[in-house]
């Protein structure tokens, strides 16, 4: 893959109309490989993550999660500075998906600097207490918490961006899924599965990208559910160290060579709106192209 995202980006994206993109959860794995990705190819970038200058702390994601407080490393300001670096005009931008008045001032800052932006990277997810919790551990103003990050945050950003996305008649809206949005966990959370809160948030939110290109496909919006598969992340593989574990799964920069492809919108791209779209599975395509 790494011969595919280096020698053969130009024909992935043979003629790239720049965009304003927001992505959200920019400071590491899938959303900082999509933003350094887009701003290689000359796209205007709001970045997002709840603190712009680094040193934030994880959470947890149940009661006693033996990670809480562990600091998670980079932060969105320096992956702002390295997308400038690669050409682009790229801001970072604060927002805690959980309180209503941050989403909507990230929002309207976005819209501010630039006027207009036309494409929504969904891709931060809330990471804290309730996510995976089994249902009698949890309290109902977690489980409130987990689903605004998670599928309400994204509306309360897609409605103010609509407008200009509908004007432009290129608007695109790609929400990062999860196979907990329509699949049944093999194990309970904390053996490997996830928590109900979690599959509630994220299948609500899968549900998203179906319903937009029903209602707006006319006016030349396209929306995605991508999933990008078994991923590690920092915590992911810290938890499975922690627990002798082996840590498993792939890198980010197959999932922002999948959300460029979906941007970009051929006619392959442009014909799968509306659907959950593997990034693997774009990948594949890519390869035999």
């Amino acid at each position: 893959m790494a011969d595919l995202r280096a020698n053969n980006l130009a024909s992935i994206v043979p003629s790239v109309v720049p965009r304003v993109i927001m992505v959200t959860g920019a400071s590491r794995g899938i959303g900082r490989a999509i933003a350094l990705a887009l701003a290689a190819q000359g796209h205007s970038l709001i970045l997002t993550a709840r603190s712009v200058d680094g040193g934030a702390k994880f959470s947890g994601t149940s009661m006693n999660d033996p990670l809480t407080g562990m600091e998670l490393s980079g932060s969105v300001a320096d992956v702002a500075q390295a997308c400038q670096a690669l050409g682009s005009r790229a801001i970072a931008v604060p927002m805690d998906l959980t309180v209503e008045s941050s989403v909507l001032e990230a929002a309207e800052t976005a819209l501010s600097e630039f006027g207009v932006v036309d494409t929504l990277v969904s891709n931060a997810i809330y990471q804290g207490p309730g996510v995976n919790d089994w249902l009698q551990d949890l309290p109902i103003e977690n489980l409130r918490r987990v689903i605004e990050g998670d599928a309400i945050a994204p509306m309360i950003m897609l409605k103010k961006f609509l407008p200009g996305m509908l004007t432009s008649e290129r608007g695109v809206f790609i929400h990062l899924t999860s196979g907990a949005a329509s699949l049944v966990p093999k194990k309970p959370a904390g053996e490997g599965g996830w928590g109900v809160a979690y599959a509630m948030a994220k299948g609500a939110a899968h549900r998203i990208a179906g319903v937009m290109h029903a209602e707006y496909s006319p006016q030349g919006l396209r929306a995605y559910s991508l999933n990008p598969g078994h991923v590690t992340t920092e915590v992911m593989a810290l938890r499975a160290q922690r627990e002798g574990r082996e840590v498993t799964g792939n890198g980010p920069e197959d999932v922002a060579v999948a959300a460029q492809w979906l941007i970009d919108g051929s006619t392959e791209a442009a014909e799968l709106s509306g659907q959950e779209v593997v990034s693997r599975d774009v990948i594949q395509r890519l390869r035999s192209s």
